[in-house]
């Protein structure tokens, strides 16, 4: 027998989920069954979660005989955001049995009974071979983990098995920004390799932080399930030195206040390579809580927000004191910061930073 079909639909009040329309024949031979189907998605919801929203286009092919089932397809992302959880839901270890789980016998006489036998699957059936191309499109939005970014590419999805797919493409991030270490850096560059499973790419990934007249930052290598990250620089700095550029936006020649803000800096960074721990300052939506000595002894308690990569605001309050001080920082450029205070003293202050080599100076000097 063979038959011909047209499927289309979308969403009703307005079809903003999309359009699928398939046509194709199908027959039943002594084999089994035969069926040829064409489909054609135009902005097609393949995902309304709130955490993965994903709409498609494109066509689709499939085939079904006695060797198996086939899927092809060229599809095109519309749209998509995707969510990234903060941690990874927890999971039982492989030694662990669970009792009276739902779906098994709970009774003698349950688990002596003889089990249904449920008739095997044909081959047509247990055999999908998939080969699909996704291009990302102009829109795929991920965010989470300290990432925010747009993803551009094109994967190819192949494999005999739905559920454990094999990815071949190159991702590439467009823009966008990564929050480590207490700075938001800019990704300059960020590739995401895949050569196997989905949920394993290789890693290059390399944040920088902005209007610093040193370039440092954070470089991401190895796999998604095992990310390897370190600091950068591309004056070959050392790591202390690296880490006050990030840190502070400057030298580490200072001390005091500045050699407390790197050693607490370093303990982050030792206790978590990854730098994405949010501490006390983070689960309070700053960027900076510290407590540092004044100059007649007493406890200073500092907040920082920063609300752009050239606009910051902190507030100072002694312990001792009767009122505090906020202060705003704007960036106008690499050298040169405007500092606005109001509390016990109001003022602007136009600061200009420049930095020099002492060892070069030495050297003419001996000249």
């Amino acid at each position: 027998m063979v038959s011909e079909f047209v499927l289309g639909g979308s969403e009703e009040g307005g079809g903003n989920g999309g359009t699928i329309t398939a046509k194709g024949e199908g027959q039943i031979t002594p084999q089994g069954l035969q069926l040829v189907a064409d489909a054609q998605l135009n902005q097609l919801r393949a995902s309304i979660r709130s955490d993965r929203q994903l709409t498609l286009s494109g066509p689709v092919q499939a085939r079904m005989s006695a060797e198996g089932t086939t899927v092809n397809g060229k599809l095109v992302v519309d749209r998509a955001r995707v969510q990234i959880p903060e941690e990874t839901a927890p999971r039982l270890g492989d030694d662990v049995l669970v009792r009276n789980a739902p779906g098994l016998p709970t009774t003698e006489a349950e688990r002596s009974a003889k089990p249904v036998e449920t008739p095997a699957p044909t081959r047509a059936a247990r055999t999908v071979t998939l080969a699909v191309s996704i291009d990302l499109g102009n829109d795929f939005r991920v965010s989470g983990r300290g990432v925010d970014t747009r993803l551009a590419g094109t994967v190819d999805i192949a494999g005999k098995s739905v559920t454990q797919p094999q990815l071949t493409g190159i991702v590439r991030t467009v823009g966008g920004t990564y929050n480590g270490y207490g700075q938001r850096m800019t990704i300059e560059r960020g590739e995401l390799r895949f050569l196997g499973p989905a949920d394993n790419p290789a890693l290059d990934v390399l944040a920088i932080r902005p209007n610093t007249d040193v370039r440092v930052g954070v470089l991401i290598t190895g796999r998604a399930q095992a990310p390897h990250i370190e600091l950068y620089s591309e004056s070959g700095l050392s790591q202390a030195e690296t880490l006050s550029w990030l840190v502070l936006g400057r030298s580490s020649a200072g001390g005091g206040a500045e050699a407390a803000l790197l050693q607490r800096a370093a303990a982050a960074l030792i206790a978590d390579k990854r730098g994405s721990g949010k501490g006390i300052a983070g689960n309070l939506g700053l960027d900076d809580v510290s407590v540092r000595n004044s100059g007649d002894g007493g406890p200073v308690v500092r907040l920082g927000k920063r609300f752009a990569d050239n606009f910051y605001a902190a507030y100072e309050r002694s312990m001792s004191g009767a009122m505090g001080t906020l202060y705003i920082f704007y960036d106008v450029s690499r050298r040169f910061t405007v500092r606005a205070e109001a509390g016990e003293r109001t003022g602007i202050d136009l600061i200009f930073t420049f930095a020099f080599d002492k060892g070069r100076e030495r050297d003419r000097g001996r000249k």
